[in-house]
C-alpha cells in the first residue's frame, strides 16, 4: 500500500523562499536548519565555488524543512492515537489537546 516516492523538483521559487529563510532568526534548539543557516552564512564571498555551495545549502535547508514538517506531523498523528475518545464534559481533569496551537509531539530540546 506505499505510494513510489516521487522526488519534488528544487525549483527557482522556491530557491528564492529558501534565500530569505536562510536569513531569518535562528530558533533557540540545535537543528539541522540552524545548521545549514550557520553553513550559508559563512561561506566566504572570495570562495570560487561559492554559488555551488550556496546552491547546495539551500536545497538542503529546504529537504530539512520538509522532513521537520513530515515527523512532526507523523508524531501528532502517533499522540493522537494514544489519546482516550473522551470528552472534555465527561473528565473535569480532562486536557483538550485538540486546540491547533498546542503541539506536544513538539520539543527536542538538546
Amino acid at each position: 500500500m506505499n505510494k513510489e516516492y516521487v522526488p519534488k523538483p528544487f525549483t527557482k521559487e522556491i530557491a528564492e523562499e529558501m534565500k530569505k529563510s536562510m536569513q531569518s532568526s535562528f530558533d533557540d534548539k540545535r537543528t539541522l536548519c540552524n545548521v545549514l543557516k550557520l553553513a550559508y552564512r559563512c561561506s566566504k564571498d572570495e570562495s570560487f565555488n561559492l554559488e555551488a555551495t550556496r546552491s547546495l545549502l539551500l536545497e538542503a535547508l529546504w529537504m530539512g524543512q520538509r522532513m521537520s514538517s513530515k515527523l512532526s506531523a507523523n508524531r501528532k498523528k502517533e499522540f493522537d492515537k494514544e489519546l482516550f475518545n473522551q470528552k472534555k464534559d465527561e473528565d473535569p481533569f480532562a486536557v483538550d489537546w485538540s486546540n491547533n496551537h498546542i503541539d506536544v509531539a513538539q520539543g527536542n530540546w538538546d
